[in-house]
């Protein structure tokens, strides 16, 4: 029997994968996903070489949104070599400007300003470098679909995103990325970082998100530095007693209050 307009129209709307997007578009979903305002959580950062020996520390973290940027703290608390480093970002909405971060490092009494040249080095030895740390901006990257997949049973369109210049490499680190996008919540589960440095490739993988009221947040991200397809380096950071929408005060993320330290 045949349907009328009316009602296959009805049908493909009703259909839970969104029909004929573009990259851009379900980028866009990505980016729009909605955030806490702020939230804070204790995070367990496991560093893994290539003999497998294993790095354990623990990281105390705190996170708003104000008008103009995303702010972020964090002191680490363990090991004793490490406690008391803390770390401020201001990551910036406007594309056209440059995130500010700063190291505190209680040796030295003073806190030393992460210049932007410097981001795309490694973050307290992890895999994870400045620039991962901020956020990507939309207009940076050019889109292009490349087909569905699956990951862990769960539907995932491929996206390539390639820098749209060389400004943007020097200040990620990347030229461009395979990215995984999650069909059913448009959340990056997974990423491809192809790096300046030939053979050099930086794997990121969310293995699960955490659902807390209207959002999705990632429990444990991975990342590993390859080198001519062999493992160099892994960094695991989960994440545990996260609090969502606590009332942030803005003054707790200013550099005064990064050099009082813990």
């Amino acid at each position: 029997m045949k349907r009328s307009i009316v009602t296959l129209v009805a049908t493909v709307l009703a259909l839970p994968l969104a029909w004929g997007q573009s990259a851009d578009d379900i980028m866009a979903r990505v980016d729009a996903n909605p955030e806490p305002q702020s939230q804070r959580s204790t995070m367990t950062m496991v560093l893994v070489d290539q003999r497998n020996q294993q790095r354990v520390r623990q990281i105390q973290s705190q996170q708003m949104e104000t008008e103009t940027a995303n702010l972020s703290l964090l002191f680490f608390l363990q090991p004793a070599d490490v406690r008391g480093t803390g770390f401020l970002m201001f990551d910036y909405h406007q594309p056209d400007r440059d995130t500010d971060q700063w190291l505190w490092l209680p040796s030295l009494g003073r806190a030393r300003r992460i210049a932007g040249s410097d981001q795309t080095g490694s973050f307290m030895g992890s895999d994870l470098s400045y620039a991962d740390l901020s956020r990507r901006h939309l207009e940076d990257w050019r889109y292009q679909l490349l087909r569905e997949e699956e990951v862990s049973g769960e539907p995932v369109w491929l996206i390539e995103a390639t820098a749209r210049d060389q400004s943007v490499v020097d200040r990620t680190g990347y030229q461009r990325s395979i990215l995984y996008v999650r069909q059913d919540i448009y959340q990056l589960t997974r990423a491809v970082h192809y790096t300046s440095t030939e053979g050099l490739i930086k794997l990121m993988n969310i293995p699960a998100f955490e659902q807390h009221g209207d959002y999705w947040l990632p429990g444990e991200i991975q990342m590993v530095t390859q080198r001519g397809g062999r493992t160099e380096h892994r960094t695991l950071l989960r994440f545990s007693e996260r609090d969502v929408n606590y009332p942030a005060n803005p003054n707790d993320f200013t550099l005064n209050r990064l050099e009082r330290g813990l």
